[in-house]
């Protein structure tokens, strides 16, 4: 009865942590987890609102090349309203001369020119010109057309290979972010494995405390060998508790990574082994696709035409301008609106040497950029070479790690029946059971290790991601 107990309560146990895994609702392959990532990732949603203000950037340097136009409306309350009477400034003098002059002339046709035009500015002036109304409305409209701007063409283009430069950038930051996601998707896989051997190690120490109790039962083993076989059961139990955190650990940085917080389940996809170009096959693939050196070659070029542009600012600039007015009052012209058009010339002659310390400062850059992409070119050669490398040693790993799998279960098959039959001690079958459990997690280890290893090859020749 003891031993049906002890086997019952032990079932439970298993059930229960056998049981755990299926807490995920969703397969996840890797494709999919970078897909998540793509979409949801906080470090990449931060880079793509960098890239938005990039674009704001290019359209904001447009503005030195495309007409500006203004419109203002304007109520303004006066503390009265100003007329100008020319009607009482002509009597006096004006009209006054002009009857003086009609009198004197003995030619009919002078007096009747001078009375016309006595009657003619009567009547125009005959009402007040109001130049300041008490309640004044204005309108004003104000156009500027750019005709040449020598400068505005070059850093135009700078400010467009600095966006460029960004959107490099982003590709960088995504094959970065999305390596950590290959690389926990992996560390999720192992931890899985993990658990499995370490479920493999408890249902072995489950069997050897049973044959240890029959043993003890039958005479043939003293309690001591019950109590060993218990405490290694022990140990596999928290073994497992301790792999069940490290899992837990595993998917909650997975799903930090992937933006979402939906259980998971990941399935990593058998990988085949495929013949490697040479290295300086792929070390010439890696130096035309890595975003990391069109990254800085765009900036290099930014820094070039940003020069460019400080050396034609010494250049005039032309452009048209109008402007227009109305408002509800009349001018001295009798109009209640008036326009105007032209064209300007601005030449900044001498500014105090801004410009050309500001040259100096774009090609101090731009030799610096220089320097920057050879030695960018050089570390991407060694990590290329490196990662072809690490997949040799990986393979090689692998294939030793799987040969000590089948030799810890040969030697625990053997060091089992010659336990049974007397021939072997319980701590070498404890020792042969711990071996197996060690060559299985270090099996799965090699195995995601050179899935991870094809991974980073692929990150440092800019294959990887695939479909960005």
């Amino acid at each position: 009865m003891r031993q049906v107990r002890e086997a019952a309560r032990l079932a439970m146990v298993l059930l229960v942590v056998w049981a755990a895994p299926a807490r995920a609702a969703r397969t996840l392959s890797l494709d999919e987890a970078l897909a998540l990532a793509r979409a949801n990732n906080a470090d990449l949603k931060a880079a793509r609102a960098r890239l938005d203000e990039a674009q704001g950037d290019v359209e904001a340097s447009w503005s030195a090349l495309l007409p500006k136009v203004s419109l203002q409306g304007r109520y303004t309350h006066n503390n009265k309203e100003v007329s100008l009477a020319l009607g009482k400034m002509l009597d006096g003098g004006v009209l006054g001369l002009a009857g003086v002059l009609a009198k004197t002339s003995s030619s009919a046709e002078e007096k009747a020119a001078l009375g016309q035009f006595e009657s003619q500015l009567s009547a125009a002036s005959s009402s007040p010109i109001v130049i300041q109304k008490e309640e004044q409305l204005d309108g004003n409209l104000n156009a500027t057309v750019p005709l040449l701007a020598l400068p505005a063409y070059p850093a135009l283009r700078a400010v467009k290979d600095s966006y460029a430069a960004q959107q490099a950038s982003y590709s960088a930051t995504e094959a970065s972010v999305l390596l950590a996601v290959a690389e926990t998707y992996f560390a999720a896989a192992g931890a899985d494995e993990l658990l499995r051997a370490r479920q493999d190690a408890v249902s072995l120490a489950s069997q050897t405390l049973s044959t240890a109790k029959a043993r003890v039962e039958a005479g043939a083993a003293t309690r001591v060998d019950e109590m060993r076989a218990e405490v290694a059961l022990v140990r596999a139990k928290e073994a497992v508790t301790e792999a069940l955190d490290t899992e837990a650990r595993a998917y909650r940085a997975l799903g930090t990574l992937m933006g979402t917080e939906e259980p998971v389940r990941v399935v990593p996809a058998a990988s085949e082994a495929a013949p490697l170009p040479p290295s300086e096959t792929l070390v010439r693939q890696a130096l035309t696709l890595r975003p990391e050196i069109a990254a800085n070659e765009r900036l290099n070029e930014a820094a070039k035409l940003s020069a460019k542009a400080q050396a034609w600012g010494w250049a005039p600039t032309l452009a048209a301008f109008g402007q227009a007015h109305v408002g509800n009052y009349e001018s001295f012209s009798g109009d209640d609106y008036a326009w105007a058009a032209g064209i300007e010339l601005d030449w900044s002659i001498y500014d105090g040497g801004m410009r050309r310390a500001q040259e100096d400062i774009d090609e101090a850059r731009w030799a610096e950029g220089q320097a920057r992409i050879e030695a960018l070119r050089d570390s991407i050669r060694d990590g290329v070479v490196d990662a072809r490398r690490a997949i040799g040693t990986k393979e090689s790993a692998l294939k030793a790690a799987g040969e000590e799998v089948d030799l810890a279960q040969a030697t625990l098959k053997l060091v089992r029946a010659q336990y049974d039959a007397g021939q072997a001690t319980q701590l070498d079958l404890l020792q042969a059971q711990d071996s197996l459990v060690s060559a299985e997690v270090a099996r799965a280890s090699a195995r995601f290790g050179l899935s991870l290893a094809t991974i980073d090859l692929q990150r440092e020749t800019g294959t990887f991601p695939a479909g960005g």
